[in-house]
């Protein structure tokens, strides 16, 4: 909880994101831009470069790395285990 605190705060509630409901900036009280409108722009700006979801697709490229690693793990696993069991 915050007491004692004047801020000024901009609220972008149009984000057309599917991950983000709202945006709340908060206006250095320092700022040289007091015009409401130029916040406002400026915010939208912001807000607008995030509005790109991640992607989702994985590259084959990573896919095949990834399934080498598995691969390579589950042979050390098995070498390994190989070796010990002549030893014992």
């Amino acid at each position: 909880m915050l007491k004692g605190i004047n801020k000024q705060i901009l609220e972008v509630t149009n984000t057309e994101s599917p991950y983000f409901e709202k945006i709340i900036f908060f206006v250095r009280t320092a700022s040289p831009e007091k015009d409401e409108n130029k916040l406002r722009e400026e915010a939208e700006k912001i807000a607008s470069k995030m509005k790109k979801p991640p992607r989702l697709k994985r590259s084959f490229r990573r896919f095949a790395k990834s399934c080498g690693y598995v691969f390579l793990g589950v042979g050390t696993g098995w070498a390994l285990s190989y070796l010990l069991s002549g030893l014992i």
